[in-house]
């Protein structure tokens, strides 16, 4: 334990030596001093625990000497305890008023100074200790004060990008589900309920089974993600899922692992786009497509049967003059010439149909070729 300092500042070297010898133990280190003047630099350098001060000392007395002491923020909280021959009540308030804790009449009764001098080192090493706990306690204060303006500023930034993510979340046209390491359903946004059928609360704590048309198609799945999840990848195909309806559509799938940051995976995210008009699409394509090439072949083969319908034409108005007008054979060619002039007026609308519609589907079928050749066999 270290020992307490004690300086003791008297003009009379007896006193000195007298206060010295009655506290001269190994509990203080003691530090006599006879001149005032360089008292204070001493008391500086030494910042004692105690003073034991003279009041009447040449050059500078002991109440203006303290009152230097209570000045300094160094030594302004030693406590001092005046020595002094006077035993009058105005002497002590002075010496209060500047700041002393204490006061030691001569002739010096040795218990007296032992103990007003214990006493007073133990209060102050007391207050010195308060006072470190006081600052250690306003010091954690304004670090919890900071941590605490740290952590609602956090929270703020958190809140706004919660809300940010929740509004995007909620605005998003493909349906995001949020699923627990179980593959339980822990959240899904409106998309979802929109595109499933289900209420968001219909959602939560279901198997993702329920959206795959069947067991099997659910272990397929499940197989196909753990695998990809085991490379560290995120996965992206499509595949036919199920509303709560029971119909089967065509969607397209994105999943990807949720973890920590210390990369512990708590759970994955599936976003699912709807592909059921974007199918109905490619497949109206695809058959646009088909037409357009039916309709240009279409058109390519009516081109070359107006060359023979126009001989078969000019040749039966030729026979028709050949022929005389009473002969049966006159009945014949013009109900060919007006079979002819029917194919013809069909080849050009087709003609027409290949040149400026291929690409839009007819709602209804401009000629039935088949038709067509019917009524030309029976009215022959």
């Amino acid at each position: 334990m270290d020992k307490s300092k004690l300086v003791i500042i008297d003009d009379t070297p007896s006193n000195l030596k007298l206060l010295t010898g009655i506290l001269d133990s190994t509990e203080y280190i003691i530090y006599p001093i006879s001149d005032p003047v360089i008292a204070i630099d001493a008391i500086k350098g030494l910042v004692p625990d105690i003073i034991l001060l003279d009041i009447i000392m040449p050059k500078i007395s002991g109440y203006d000497l303290c009152k230097l002491l209570k000045l300094d923020p160094i030594t302004k909280n030693i406590p001092v305890i005046f020595i002094t021959s006077r035993d009058n009540i105005e002497d002590k308030i002075k010496g209060f008023s500047l700041g002393a804790v204490d006061y030691i009449t001569k002739p010096f009764l040795s218990d007296e100074v032992i103990a007003r001098v214990q006493i007073h080192i133990k209060t102050y090493a007391l207050q010195k200790s308060l006072q470190r706990r006081t600052e250690d306690m306003q010091a954690l204060n304004n670090r919890l004060e900071h941590e605490n303006l740290e952590r609602r500023k956090i929270e703020e930034e958190l809140r706004e990008s919660y809300l940010w993510l929740n509004r995007v979340f909620n605005a998003l046209e493909e349906a995001v589900i949020i699923l627990n390491p179980d593959r339980v359903v822990i959240d899904a946004n409106p998309a979802a309920e929109k595109i499933f059928g289900y209420t968001r609360e219909e959602l939560k704590q279901q198997s993702c089974e329920i959206f795959h048309v069947d067991y099997n198609h659910f272990v397929e799945f499940k197989n196909k993600t753990a695998l990809a999840f085991e490379k560290g990848e995120t996965i992206n195909f499509e595949y036919r899922a199920k509303r709560k309806n029971g119909t089967i559509f065509p969607s397209e799938h994105s999943v990807a692992l949720l973890k920590t940051s210390s990369q512990k995976s708590i759970g994955m995210v599936s976003v699912v786009r709807d592909l059921t008009e974007k199918k109905k699409a490619e497949e109206q394509l695809r058959e646009s497509e088909k037409l357009k090439t039916v309709l240009e072949i279409t058109g390519a083969v009516c081109h070359e049967m107006n060359q023979p319908l126009m001989a078969i034409s000019g040749y039966s108005e030729l026979a028709l003059m050949d022929i005389p007008t009473n002969n049966p054979a006159q009945k014949k060619l013009k109900k060919i010439q007006k079979q002819v002039e029917r194919m013809a007026e069909i080849t050009k609308k087709l003609m027409r149909i290949s040149r400026y519609r291929t690409k839009d589907y007819p709602d209804c079928k401009i000629v039935d070729l088949v038709k067509a050749s019917e009524d030309f066999e029976d009215k022959n």
